[in-house]
């Protein structure tokens, strides 16, 4: 008769258990940026006025900033994952950000027309970054870099927490919601819609395994994991704050033209959605403005 397993065994067989199913999500969701088909968005895009073009293009760099970075980042959770499941999973996590910029990357090539390989796509998109947009990445990657150099599990938590939880699951599904039905006001670009939408359910994955990971480590220590990782969830809402009341004011226009909300309308959005995610991961009694 075979033996009972001990309760150690079982604990580690459950924490496996959801990581498993995301690395299978992913096998069974395979997609190629190669197979969207942009030749209508090329169209679309030459018969914009000024305006409106100026203001995709807004949108666009936003977008090619935050996979052209974020792929950047990952290589140090890979080497600090605490189990393989956590690193077959951030594995896959590699191999969706690369092949998202690439999608971008012929959206600026064969839709904009931009000429000179990677280097004058990053110059272009660079001149249309929005500057909330700027400060909140440069804040997430001063959260993520010391696991670098210091992969130890409470770096590795607060990574994960900073990149997953608040990067993308709530800097990232803000923009990620407003921009569809943004895109279809623009006119015909079938290419962009069919890419957003494969990048939104990759990316569900992605908040997926922190959530995971992160709720976990708050089941097992709240008050450690909160010591850890909660400067992070203070220091966002004050960064949010104060860019609605100095940034957000002097490009209310642009921000209605190019996004079709107030301001004050996506910080709502934004605080919504910190407040899912703090819910998500066991910390539901979080103050959130």
């Amino acid at each position: 008769m075979a033996g009972r397993r001990g309760s150690n065994e079982i604990a580690l067989e459950d924490r496996a258990q959801p990581l498993r199913a995301i690395y299978q999500h992913w096998e069974r969701h395979q997609w190629s940026p190669y197979e969207i088909d942009f030749a209508t968005d090329a169209v679309s895009f030459a018969a914009l006025d000024e305006e409106r073009r100026e203001a995709l293009m807004w949108i666009l760099a936003q977008r090619f900033h935050a996979e052209f970075n974020v792929a950047g980042l990952l290589g140090p959770f890979l080497t600090a994952a605490p189990d393989y499941e956590s690193a077959l999973v951030l594995a896959t996590q590699v191999a969706d950000e690369f092949r998202h910029v690439q999608a971008v990357v012929r959206v600026y090539e064969e839709v904009i027309g931009v000429e000179g390989g990677m280097e004058a796509i990053r110059a272009h998109a660079a001149a249309h970054m929005d500057p909330v947009a700027s400060t909140l990445y440069a804040a997430l990657d001063d959260t993520v870099r010391p696991l670098a150099t210091s992969p130890d599990p409470d770096t590795f938590l607060r990574a994960v927490f900073g990149y997953h939880v608040i990067g993308e699951g709530v800097v990232g599904q803000t923009t990620q919601g407003i921009l569809p039905s943004r895109l279809a006001g623009f006119g015909d670009f079938p290419g962009l819609v069919e890419a957003q939408r494969l990048a939104i359910r990759d990316e569900a994955r992605h908040i997926g395994f922190g959530v995971t990971y992160v709720r976990r480590r708050v089941a097992e220590d709240r008050e450690h994991a909160w010591s850890v990782f909660g400067y992070i969830v203070e220091g966002f809402q004050a960064i949010c704050m104060q860019m609605l009341e100095t940034a957000a004011p002097a490009l209310h226009d642009k921000f209605l033209t190019t996004y079709g909300l107030e301001p004050e309308q996506i910080f709502e959005e934004t605080m919504r959605n910190l407040r899912l995610r703090m819910h998500s991961v066991g910390l539901q009694d979080v103050v959130v403005a």
